[in-house]
């Protein structure tokens, strides 16, 4: 396999709660949360030194250098997604063996992190022993432990702790003793409720049910011949894939570009099969509507129910709705190379937030395109004042390469992204009258010391002056 690579490293994956019935409900919500959990993600995994390795429709899976790293990265985002618009978040860690490449992502370790992940509660953070040995000495970091777990497909009993932080769910007490050894919970004897309130009861899973985990490797192994559609009783599928194999293979020559068609497609199915939620998959092969809250048969962890309470979403402001529909209306002429109507566009941005790093950025981009290379500068140097987040940009954005070309630019970078101003003309006077007399060298290496301390002058400017003075 091409470009794989193989560490020790700390394993994290996280699932959002709930993300397939919301987006049912309220598709726009649904992508705002993702969005949200997103950014959330990839900011403090940069922050804690981690690598994503692959997102995978709500969840994520990523490494980290350390264990310590990765628990405190998962408990910053926990707390943050708290906040509203709260987005419910599951994380499971592990640490151990992976390999990866572009595309492929496997290990025992990361095996491990999956299942943890599985059974962690809504808003919560499992860890598994091996995690807890290296932070169990960490003060910011508080546990407890939930007991030894059978996990799918691993042989041995794996000691899975709770993160009890402020701001991370923790199970209540007696979860582990609730769990089976088959990963469900038993039925839990509670006072049957009243005839009006009670809800239907969920229809019992068939013993037909298929699974996911065999469709796919079906597909994978024996797609070219149509297996796993008749696994899943699609017979016609079945039998368009058999009959395309056959006739490559044995039935018309000149035609056995088929075969390889056919196994490229069985297996892009399983990776589709392998990749749907188990929801998804139950509700289109099985003909199941598995409740997307946990239940004693799809979680291992039943929370009290609730009724379902709206999402709390910011209002914006006058302000806020006016700023987005210029930057709404600049990007889309940026992308559609009219640079002047998203300069104008991007300037009345200005109008309601002086100070926004990425508007000065974007016309920074527009001036460079349009070879303007004084109102590049300017607004570069803003963005840069701003609080422009990443400035690795300003050397690699293709739109900026023109401005990169010109001699300015170098001075501009090596000034720390800052316009190089006239000298002031006490300044002028004093290199012009340079003397070679120590005593007045001296004195005049004092008032550029000054000028420089005084902040008429940045440290670069001092020392380029001082070395004219010195001659």
């Amino acid at each position: 396999m091409k470009n794989l690579k193989r560490k020790l490293a700390a394993i994290m994956f996280t699932d959002m709660v709930g993300y397939s019935a919301l987006m049912q409900k309220d598709e726009e919500v649904a992508h705002q949360l993702r969005d949200r959990h997103r950014e959330v993600f990839v900011r403090n995994t940069k922050a804690y030194g981690g690598e994503i390795l692959q997102y995978y429709g709500d969840g994520t899976l990523s490494i980290y250098p350390s264990a310590s790293a990765a628990v405190e990265c998962a408990i910053a985002i926990q707390q943050e997604l708290r906040q509203p618009p709260a987005v419910s978040l599951r994380i499971g860690i592990h640490t151990g063996d992976i390999s990866y490449g572009e595309e492929d992502v496997f290990g025992d370790g990361v095996n491990v992190a999956a299942r943890i992940e599985t059974l962690c509660v809504p808003g919560g953070i499992f860890i598994s022993g091996k995690v807890q040995d290296d932070v169990k000495n960490i003060a910011s970091v508080m546990t407890r432990s939930l007991g030894s777990f059978k996990l799918k497909n691993i042989t041995k009993e794996v000691e899975v702790f709770a993160v009890t932080n402020e701001g991370v769910t923790a199970p209540p007490p007696g979860f582990h003793h609730r769990i089976s050894p088959f990963g469900r919970m038993p039925p839990v004897a509670t006072p049957p409720p009243p005839p009006a309130a009670s809800p239907p009861p969920s229809p019992p899973l068939p013993k037909s049910r298929k699974r996911k985990i065999v469709a796919g490797l079906l597909a994978f192994f024996f797609g070219v011949f149509g297996a796993h559609r008749f696994y899943l009783g699609q017979r016609k599928l079945g039998l368009l894939y058999l009959g395309l194999t056959m006739t490559g293979m044995f039935i018309i020559k000149g035609l056995d570009f088929l075969i390889p068609m056919v196994a490229i497609a069985g297996f892009i199915d399983s990776l589709i099969m392998l990749t749907m939620p188990t929801r998804d998959f139950d509700l289109k092969y099985n003909g199941l509507q598995v409740p997307e809250t946990p239940t004693m048969e799809t979680r291992h962890y039943q929370e009290p129910k609730r009724r379902p309470q709206p999402i709390p979403m910011p209002q914006k402001s006058q302000e806020e709705v006016v700023f987005e529909e210029h930057l709404k209306k600049a990007m889309v002429e940026y992308g559609e190379y009219d640079y002047e109507e998203a300069i104008a566009a991007l300037k009345k941005a200005l109008e309601v937030r002086p100070n926004d790093p990425e508007v000065h950025f974007l016309l920074a981009c527009c001036y460079s395109i349009n070879e303007d290379i004084n109102n590049a500068l300017t607004h570069l140097e803003s963005a840069v004042a701003s609080g422009l987040a990443d400035q690795d940009r300003i050397q690699t954005h293709s739109d900026l390469a023109y401005l990169r070309m010109q001699p300015q630019f170098e001075v501009f970078a090596n000034h720390g992204y800052r316009m190089v101003k006239e000298l002031p003309e006490p300044i002028e006077d004093l290199l012009q009258s340079r003397d070679t007399n120590p005593v007045d060298l001296l004195e005049q290496l004092r008032k550029l010391e000054k000028l420089w301390e005084e902040g008429q002058l940045t440290a670069i400017e001092y020392e380029q002056l001082r070395k004219r003075l010195n001659g």
